[in-house]
C-alpha cells in the first residue's frame, strides 16, 4: 500500500489516581509511546478530560487524547469548549476522540436511555459537526434533530489549526463512512452487537480490511489525509504462538468481557486478528507492519498494562 505512514503508538490509562496516572504517563514516555489516552466510562478510573489535563501539564513531550469521549454523557458545546481549552492549555498537544457509545449498563446505571444504534449515531454525527464549527472560533447556529445551537460565539479557539485532529470510533458501516468524510483519524473497530459489546466475530484482520477499503472509498480525496488507528485490546508473549492462541478462544469471553460472543472465531482468526497480538516481541512486530501494508492503520492504541510487553515492538518499530 503506498503512501504508508509512520507508526504511532498510544497508551490508555484506566488509573483512579494522580500517581497512577502519572506512572502510567511517565512510563508510556520513556518507552516511546506517542499519545497518552483516557477513557470515558462511568466506572473504575478518573474523567478523562480531567486526567489528560493532568498528564498534558506534568509530562512534557507526548500528546493526549480521549479514546473516546462517549457522546451521550455531554452537550456537544460543553465538550467542545472543554476540547478546545485543554488544547490551549496543553499548548497544542490535545486530540478529541468520539464515540457513540456501546456499553448498555452505564447508560443505565446514569438514567441515560441507551437508544437504539441509529439515533446514536445521529447524535454523534451532529456533535462532530457542532464541534468543527466551535473549533473555528466563528458564531454559528445550528439546527439538528438531536441539538439546537443559537448564536453561539465559541471560546476558547485552539492552539491547532484549523482544530485539534478529530478521531471517529466504530465499527458499522455508516459510522465509518461518516467517519471517512469528517475525522482526521478514524477508529476501525469490531461493530456492537445489538444488545451491546464489540462482535468477536469481527476481530479478524479480513474485516478490518473491508472496513479499512470502505473507509477509503468513502472518504474520496481526502483519503490519503486520514489516518487509521486500530486498539489492541490484549497481548500474550510466548514463544508458541498457536497454543496461546487456542488456549486464549476457550476463554475469549472471560478474557474480553466487553466482547460479545456472535458466531464462531477460530484459533487462525485470534492469531490473524490486529486487535489482539499473540508471539514475541520480533512475532508482534511483524504482524503490525502485515496488519499497516495490508490495511494502512499506523496509530496503534493499547492498555497501559500492555506497554512493558510492547517495550521490544516499539523499539524494532520506532524508525518503520
Amino acid at each position: 500500500m503506498p503512501g504508508l505512514r509512520d507508526f504511532r503508538f498510544g497508551a490508555e490509562s484506566f488509573e483512579s489516581t494522580r500517581s497512577g496516572v502519572l506512572a502510567d504517563a511517565r512510563r508510556a514516555e520513556s518507552l516511546g509511546f506517542d499519545v497518552f489516552l483516557t477513557a470515558d466510562h462511568l466506572f473504575d478510573h478518573l474523567a478523562p478530560i480531567s486526567a489528560a489535563m493532568l498528564v498534558a501539564d506534568q509530562v512534557g513531550r507526548l500528546r493526549v487524547g480521549t479514546y473516546v469521549l462517549c457522546n451521550d454523557f455531554r452537550h456537544p458545546v460543553i465538550m467542545a469548549k472543554e476540547a478546545a481549552s485543554l488544547d490551549v492549555l496543553s499548548e497544542g498537544r490535545f486530540e478529541l476522540g468520539l464515540g457513540a457509545g456501546y456499553l448498555p449498563g452505564e447508560y443505565e446505571m446514569a438514567g441515560i436511555p441507551f437508544d437504539g444504534g441509529a439515533v446514536r449515531f445521529e447524535r454523534l454525527t451532529e456533535t462532530v459537526k457542532i464541534a468543527k464549527l466551535a473549533f473555528a472560533g466563528e458564531t454559528f447556529s445550528f439546527d439538528g434533530a438531536h441539538y439546537h445551537v443559537r448564536d453561539y460565539t465559541p471560546y476558547p479557539r485552539p492552539v491547532q489549526l484549523p482544530r485539534p485532529p478529530v478521531m471517529v470510533g466504530g465499527g458499522g458501516r455508516r459510522l465509518l463512512a461518516f467517519a471517512a468524510a469528517e475525522a482526521d483519524i478514524v477508529s476501525v473497530q469490531p461493530a456492537s452487537a445489538p444488545d451491546g459489546g464489540l462482535r468477536a466475530t469481527q476481530l479478524t484482520l479480513s474485516s478490518l480490511k473491508d472496513k479499512v477499503a470502505l473507509v477509503r472509498e468513502s472518504a474520496g480525496d481526502r483519503a490519503a489525509d486520514l489516518e487509521i488507528n486500530i486498539f489492541v485490546f490484549d497481548a500474550v508473549i510466548t514463544t508458541n504462538r498457536r497454543a496461546a492462541a487456542a488456549s486464549y478462544l476457550g476463554e475469549l469471553a472471560e478474557r474480553l468481557p466487553f466482547v460479545a460472543v456472535d458466531g464462531e472465531v477460530t484459533v487462525d482468526d485470534l492469531l490473524d486478528s490486529p486487535y489482539l497480538a499473540f508471539g514475541t516481541g520480533d512475532q508482534i512486530a511483524e504482524q503490525l507492519v502485515r496488519v499497516r501494508e495490508e490495511t494502512g492503520a499506523s496509530y496503534i492504541g493499547m492498555l497501559a498494562h500492555l506497554m512493558t510487553a510492547f517495550e521490544p515492538v516499539l523499539s524494532r518499530l520506532a524508525m518503520s
